[in-house]
């Protein structure tokens, strides 16, 4: 039996209304070539079955049940990736969606270019259905990709990507271990590995914007700010090895920290904080006089994050101190270090797709 010629890789778990929408988008698709490893991450039983009947009824979308001890999306993806058939791979979040064009189009540019390891497409915003919003997820700029993912400011994310399925043998899977950032630890890898990739300007591919009241919640417990500290070292050092940590990647780096030991003092965790900031002074990201600016606006700041009573006049004044706080020490402080979060995430806009 020929194998595929693209395996679109689905994580799921508990959220059969939103992957029976992505679904629908690859049955759509104009490739008519392809394979979806639809990866369970220990769904009830009644998930389980409507997914068993789906796979029933279309051969090329396959149940897969995750046979790892680790939980989590990239556990799901590693193992749709070690089972995959086709000759290029595309990782679909369970909510997401693409572009009835988009295996077409992106099997067509891989094919034309050979030496590409990956090819990059434009992400779309959408609420409840493809084409409810148009504005693009990110734009680009004249900086390179790299520092883009250190500033925080992504370039492209999960379904982004088209990979040939050769070329992830490079890097190695997806880091199971790593509770959130997944996507920035996995693309900033393949960049540093030397990847060759291109950019290809249409979006094909539909990001959902999530509820409001669900971001950050996760990513700010301690489990997750631990191993953001853990991932920044790991990265730290895959920059030293490869011989990539420049002047200006090591401020980019400070700024990481800072905003770490920011996110801690937010979460009443000041003490970690300041032994965060440390960090930077024993890996020579700053120098003695910018450690010592940085501690005294944690402190400061600390000191204004304090709860001394439920008083609402209190909270607000305390809220209003640590934005000028903010404000005064992005004067003190070398300019950019304090993190201000890249607004091209979500507000650029796009042309009406077709």
């Amino acid at each position: 039996m020929k194998s595929p010629e693209i395996s679109v890789i689905i994580p799921t778990k508990n959220r059969i209304e939103l992957l029976q929408q992505a679904l629908d988008s690859v049955r759509n698709q104009t490739l008519k070539d392809w394979e979806v490893l639809v990866v369970d991450d220990g769904s009830n039983n009644e998930t389980v079955e409507q997914l068993l009947k789906i796979s029933q009824a279309e051969p090329r979308i396959r149940y897969v049940k995750r046979q790892r001890q680790q939980t989590g999306a990239s556990a799901c993806r590693n193992e749709g990736t070690e089972i995959a058939q086709g000759k290029y791979i595309i990782y679909l979040d369970s909510d997401d969606c693409l572009a009835p064009t988009a295996l077409e189009n992106r099997f067509q540019e891989m094919e034309q270019h050979p030496e590409l390891d990956l090819g990059i497409f434009g992400c779309i915003l959408f609420r409840q259905h493809p084409g409810d919003m148009q504005l693009l997820w990110n734009a680009d700029k004249d900086i390179d990709d790299i520092d883009r993912f250190l500033e925080i400011d992504p370039p492209w994310q999960t379904t982004s990507p088209i990979w040939r399925r050769d070329a992830l043998s490079k890097i190695g899977l997806w880091d199971e271990y790593v509770p959130s950032w997944q996507d920035w630890e996995f693309h900033l890898r393949a960049l540093i590995g030397n990847l060759k990739y291109r950019r290809f300007s249409q979006g094909d591919c539909f990001w959902r914007v999530p509820q409001i009241e669900s971001i950050g919640l996760k990513s700010k417990s301690a489990t997750h700010l631990k191993s953001h500290e853990a991932l920044f070292a790991r990265m730290l050092q895959r920059f030293v090895a490869a011989g990539l940590l420049t002047n200006s990647r090591k401020f980019l780096f400070a700024r990481l920290y800072l905003w770490l030991a920011e996110t801690w003092i937010a979460e009443k965790g000041n003490e970690e904080a300041l032994r965060v900031w440390q960090v930077c002074l024993e890996k020579d990201l700053v120098d003695k006089e910018v450690y010592l600016q940085g501690m005294r606006y944690l402190q400061v700041l600390g000191f204004w994050y304090l709860k001394l009573s439920d008083d609402s006049m209190q909270l607000a004044i305390r809220k209003i101190m640590r934005r000028l706080t903010r404000i005064y020490f992005n004067r003190i402080l070398p300019p950019g270090l304090i993190l201000e979060w890249s607004k091209t995430l979500h507000q650029t806009p796009l042309e009406a797709q077709k």
